[in-house]
């Protein structure tokens, strides 16, 4: 049986921590960038930023601006390999 996408990204996430940098912490910025990534229907990061912050979270742009310049790429690499290695085992237990 496959598992849904959610499943499979809730505990990468919960590996994050939600009080790491005080403005926005590395969860909050990698959901960010996977929801950018993943929603067809966002057509810019201002779009994505103004659905934020009508539904209740408060973050501004140019902090997510900053924090990307500082941040490092080692957390999407990680969760990269971690996500096709799950997809590599389950394709294999659906191929038994």
């Amino acid at each position: 049986m496959l598992m849904s996408f959610p499943n499979i990204v809730k505990p990468l996430l919960k590996q994050l921590s939600p009080n790491d940098y005080p403005v926005l912490n590395s969860r909050l910025f990698f959901e960010i960038w996977l929801s950018f990534v993943l929603d067809s229907s966002l057509m810019s990061m201002r779009a994505l930023f103004y659905r934020l912050n009508h539904s209740g979270i408060e973050v501004d742009m140019s902090t997510f601006s900053k924090a990307c310049k500082t941040r490092q790429g080692d957390v999407f690499s990680r969760f990269y390999v971690e996500l096709t290695n799950q997809l590599k085992r389950q394709n294999q237990l659906a191929h038994r």
